[in-house]
């Protein structure tokens, strides 16, 4: 089927659900989209974020090309698990959660036949939640991430791909569900955990000393703490694994500053300039 005649219906509108309305209306054949709140609904509406806006699955999941499931991971498995029965033969499932591994091998077990289940991870974000920080560029330039399993067709891929090509991201890029959680435990959550911790050692006397660099590292502590604490706990094996390798780098760090070691000191701190001017 071309892109440009499939119907997508969208479970959740808020930031990131509401970002992909917003990048699709209009260049597909239908935006469906659902969500459970009359005020978000309305909201949808006066940005006209779908073609079709509704609180009921019933009237929106069955005869959808793609289904795009924008909730949190828990509730996102039970949305799917709670609404089988309304997927037609041929619909393809996608999340767009930030961990995969357990949702996807849950989800993909209980697919009724003839619907595929493809996890989904777009690389792209802001501060704050909700529908009202939803915006059509949200993804221009950045990466998306799929991870298929063997039990996802190449129709399925192709189909997804050409949709999400219509976001205008810079790059799509195939991962299995556990060499994606194992990527983002280190260049997601634990920018947020450091960012977190950076805050919580916040004092009064402290907003006077305020520069850009800690601006800049505590800019993702603006935290949607219901998220990532399931993403957190979700993946925890992976961030447990992070967070040792990161305690033995700070101790190393530690231990040459306590013992006036400048050439160590200064060796670590080249090797990340160098890292980052690298990348």
């Amino acid at each position: 089927m071309n892109v440009a005649e499939c119907k997508v219906t969208i479970v959740g509108l808020g930031l990131i659900g509401g970002s992909i309305a917003l990048g699709l209306v209009g260049k597909v054949g239908e935006v469906r989209g659902v969500d459970l709140s009359d005020e978000i609904l309305a909201s949808a509406k006066k940005r006209q974020m779908a073609d079709v806006l509704s609180t009921s699955p019933e009237e929106t999941l069955p005869h959808s090309d793609v289904v795009i499931v924008a909730l949190y991971p828990k509730m996102a498995e039970r949305f799917i698990k709670e609404h089988l029965e309304l997927f037609t033969p041929g619909t393809i499932v996608m999340d767009v959660s930030s961990i995969k591994s357990q949702i996807v091998n849950r989800v993909q077990d209980m697919m009724p036949d003839g619907v595929e289940f493809l996890g989904t991870h777009p690389m792209a974000g802001r501060e704050g939640r909700g529908i009202d920080k939803a915006r059509e560029e949200m993804f221009l330039g950045s990466y998306y991430l799929l991870t298929p399993t063997e039990k996802n067709s190449e129709r399925a891929l192709e189909m997804v791909s050409n949709l999400v090509e219509l976001l205008g991201v810079r790059k799509i890029v195939n991962l299995t569900p556990a060499e994606h959680d194992a990527l983002v435990s280190y260049t997601s959550q634990m920018p947020h955990v450091l960012a977190s911790l950076l805050m919580n050692g916040f004092t009064e006397p402290s907003k006077f000393l305020i520069g850009g660099s800690f601006k800049d590292a505590t800019r993702v502590a603006t935290i949607n703490e219901d998220l990532w604490t399931e993403l957190f706990l979700e993946n925890k094996e992976h961030l447990l694994h992070e967070m040792d390798e990161f305690e033995t780098r700070w101790s190393a760090l530690k231990e040459a500053v306590a013992s006036d070691d400048d050439q160590a000191l200064r060796r670590m701190l080249k090797q990340a300039k160098d890292l980052k001017e690298k990348i």
